[in-house]
């Protein structure tokens, strides 16, 4: 599983490297992300939640088994990697 780490980031550079990431764990084929945002002001977990209501593509997973406050669990609802390998 792919991990984002944007901790300790500006807002706009932590924006600009989770849209570049998780493109690229699209295009890779991944079916999920863990996004490490910290926990301080809350910040950083607001502008993923955010990110992720504006693609559809993105679905947060809130799973009970996974409680960690300073990161986000993404699911990416797209094709899986064998079916990119046939189109690239």
């Amino acid at each position: 599983m792919k991990e984002i780490y944007i901790r300790k980031m500006k807002y706009d550079e932590a924006r600009y490297k989770l849209e570049r990431e998780i493109h690229d764990a699209f295009m890779a084929g991944e079916k999920e992300v863990d996004i490490v945002h910290g926990i301080g002001e809350g910040i950083l977990k607001k502008m993923v939640a955010e990110f992720v209501q504006q693609n559809d593509f993105l679905q947060l997973n809130e799973s009970f088994l996974y409680t960690n406050p300073g990161a986000t669990r993404v699911e990416i609802t797209g094709p899986d990697k064998q079916l990119l390998k046939k189109y690239l």
